[in-house]
Parts: C-alpha cells; sequence; structure tokens
C-alpha cells in the first residue's frame, strides 16, 4: 500500500490541480465503496481548499451487476438513483469528481443490449450535467485507484495483494505523485500541453492524415475547430483539468468527414467485455464496416447505440514518451489506455472544440459538424509506427506525431 503521504498528495492533486476548488464552492465525489480509505482523503482535501460541502456518491460494480443478472426484463430501463443525485447536486452548483475503479468483467456475460438501454437511460437523465461538463461551465475531473479485480486483470500472474501493490505505484507514477512538488510538476505538464493545443490552433488544419500499421485514415475538420489539452477554464475563469492523468491534445473532428481504415493498437474493455483485434472503415463520415478478432458482438452494439455512435466525436494526439505509456501495460481501463496512445472516440463530440458551440442549439452543432451520441467510446490506434499529419488549406502537410512522438516543438 502507498504511503498515507503519497495517497494525501494524490487527493490534493485532484482537489486542488483537477477540480481547482476555492473556498465556497460544493463537490461531488463518486468512489467506490472498496476504498473508503482515500475517498475519505479526497473529502479531507475538499474541505482543505475551502469546500462548504464534499458529499460522496459510493458505487459498487456487484450492485451494478444484480440490475441486470437479478433484475426484472424492466430494470434495465429504470433510472438509478445514483442518476438523480448527480443531477440533483449539478443544479445546486457542485463539481465533479470521479474516482474510477471498475472491474473489467464487471458486466461479462451479461446481455449487452440491456446495459446500453440503460447507459442511455442513465445519460439523457444527467445530459445537462454532461453538457455542461463538455463545455467546461461546470469543473470536473477523473482519477483512477486500484481495486482487486481491476489489478490481478492486469498483473495476472502475481498474487493479488502484489498485483495490487504494483498497480498503485503504476497509478502513482502515471499521475506524477512521484515527483517533489506534484501540484507544481502538473501545473507545468498542463501549460506544455495547453501550448500544443495552442500550436496546432494557431496551424487551422483543415484535415488530419494518419498513417500506420493498417490505418489508412483521413478527418476533416469543423470550420471552427479548437484544439483543448491539459485542462480547461470555465468561463468564470477558473481552471481544471478533467483527466488525471492527461497526456492528450485532443479535437472534435468533423463527424461526416472521414474516410479510410483504421485499426486499433490495443484492446478495448467496454462494460465487462474485451475487444481485440478490431479495425473500422469508414466513408463519408460514417463507419461502413467493422470486424473484430474477440469481442465482435459487444463492438456490433457499440456501433448500434444510437445514430451517432458511427462517427466519430474525438482525435486526440499522445506521444509514447508520456509517463502512462512509460508503464507499458495494457491498463484495462479507459481513463489510462487512452492516454498511453493516440485514440480517437466513436460518439458523442466535445463542443468546447468547436469556437462558439456556447451559442448553438443542440441541432445547430450537428449542423456544424459536432457529434451527438449517447456513448462516447475511445479506442488506440497509437504506436511507435503510427503519424499524423496536419493538412492545410493549399494541401502542404506538417506532422503533428512523428512515429509515435510529437512532431513539432513549442
Amino acid at each position: 500500500m502507498p504511503s498515507e503521504e503519497q495517497l494525501r498528495d494524490y487527493a490534493r492533486v485532484a482537489i486542488e490541480v483537477g477540480l481547482g476548488v476555492e473556498p465556497g464552492e460544493r463537490v461531488l465525489i463518486a468512489a467506490p465503496v472498496v476504498r473508503p480509505e482515500f475517498a475519505r482523503m479526497v473529502v479531507d482535501a475538499a474541505y482543505d481548499a475551502g469546500a462548504i460541502s464534499a458529499d460522496v456518491l459510493w458505487f459498487d460494480d456487484a450492485v451494478d451487476r444484480s440490475r441486470f443478472t437479478h433484475g426484472s426484463a424492466e430494470a434495465a430501463d429504470a433510472l438509478p438513483g445514483s442518476a438523480l443525485f448527480r443531477l440533483a447536486d449539478f443544479e445546486a452548483g457542485a463539481s465533479f469528481l470521479r474516482i474510477h475503479a471498475a472491474d473489467p468483467a464487471k458486466f461479462a456475460g451479461v446481455d449487452q443490449a440491456r446495459v446500453q438501454q440503460q447507459n442511455r437511460r442513465e445519460m439523457e437523465h444527467i445530459r445537462p450535467q454532461m453538457e455542461a461538463m463538455g463545455i467546461g461551465h461546470v469543473p470536473w475531473t477523473v482519477i483512477g485507484v486500484p481495486i482487486p479485480a481491476w489489478a490481478s486483470s492486469v498483473f495476472p500472474d502475481d498474487d493479488a495483494e502484489e498485483a495490487e501493490e504494483r498497480l498503485w505505484q503504476a497509478i502513482l507514477r502515471a499521475a506524477r505523485i512521484d515527483t517533489p512538488d506534484p501540484v507544481d510538476g502538473w501545473r507545468a505538464h498542463i501549460a506544455d500541453l495547453e501550448a500544443r493545443a495552442a500550436h496546432l490552433d494557431s496551424r487551422d488544419y483543415r484535415r488530419l492524415r494518419y498513417e500506420g500499421p493498417g490505418t489508412d485514415l483521413v478527418l476533416g475538420m469543423t470550420d471552427r475547430a479548437r484544439w483543448r489539452g491539459g485542462g480547461m477554464t470555465t468561463p468564470a475563469g477558473k481552471p481544471f483539468a478533467p483527466n488525471l492523468p492527461t497526456e492528450e491534445v485532443f479535437t472534435s473532428p468533423h463527424r461526416m468527414k472521414a474516410e479510410g481504415t483504421v485499426r486499433a493498437t490495443k484492446p478495448l474493455s467496454y462494460f465487462g467485455d474485451l475487444i481485440e483485434d478490431f479495425s473500422f472503415e469508414l466513408s463519408e463520415g460514417k463507419v461502413v464496416g467493422s470486424r473484430a478478432g474477440v469481442g465482435e458482438a459487444t463492438l456490433r452494439a457499440i456501433l448500434g447505440s444510437d445514430d451517432g455512435a458511427v462517427h466519430f466525436g474525438e482525435a486526440a494526439m499522445v506521444p509514447q514518451s508520456g509517463a502512462v505509456a512509460a508503464e507499458h501495460l495494457v491498463w484495462k481501463n479507459i481513463l489510462y489506455d487512452e492516454n498511453d496512445a493516440c485514440h480517437i472516440a466513436l460518439g458523442q463530440s466535445y463542443a468546447s472544440c468547436y469556437d462558439g458551440a456556447d451559442a448553438l442549439s443542440a441541432d445547430e452543432r450537428l449542423e456544424v459538424g459536432l457529434n451527438r451520441s449517447s456513448v462516447h467510446v475511445d479506442f488506440v490506434l497509437g504506436s511507435p509506427q503510427l503519424s499524423v499529419f496536419g493538412v492545410l488549406d493549399g494541401g502542404g502537410e506538417e506532422p503533428i506525431i512523428a512515429a509515435g512522438e510529437w512532431g513539432f516543438t513549442v
């Protein structure tokens, strides 16, 4: 188990850097029941930062699974109480922190159609919160902690205790907690990512071109595309960092402008099912063909979630030299796997990646090229063999990622 000092540093980074908590604010923390000691440290850190309320919404994999293994057919369409609580606290002005710790086999063997049905029901209810988070109107962040089932899936050859300790240490290194001053270290790292996003903004690329093993893909950009990276800032000017760790600089491509093929380089763990060796073929912005060596039914379920699930909502650049990639793990947790290498997401776009999205209705955002979906599913295509080029108006190209690393300096 990490030292108490390390854990309190991690909690402080989550509150001070992740949420940027200031005196007088409310905080809602979603935390696994198997990690109460760390959740309490996060609560302490929130109050130390001046929060007037730091509430915990506990979650449990077994409870979530029981809905589908013991509940009636109607249970998948019933709104969970946690969604009611989340929306109520959001409406009261709370920022949101999720301590992510899920068993990759949480829903193994469960009918994925029912899981998707329940997910759509929940996402529809908390849509106001999700939209506010997407455009940066409310601070939010996600961090990770190990639980036994997750640790054993990452390190299957170790006994349970050793696996959990190894995952703890990997998480803390990926979160830069092993540095002399983690908070200052994070602020410097975020500043670097923001400088890279600003550089890409200044280039005004019309397209992104990907080339790598099994990947030959072109993504068109919207007419007012923005790049984001590191942190975000609320309209009131408060900075926060949505993901800890984060190694990405990302944008939302035009939903109707994707052509070519793309092949995933890492497995995707999705609601307890592992999808491996999978690829997509795209035409006119839409997935028109897909295959998977393992988990093809789950992949089809994702693509069938709604009309927007077959379009791309995010394109993210991640260097292979980042702190997450340095661990050389298949994390089986998208918070970490997506920060391991370049990735693309099926589904919902980020409105913050379109200049002026605040003034647009949901339908207007769709018209300008932002995607709308109940899902946002990241998959990794990055590797030391991947290169990504920004294509300028006149057709000239500039490297963004060159053989897995940044292709430009700032």
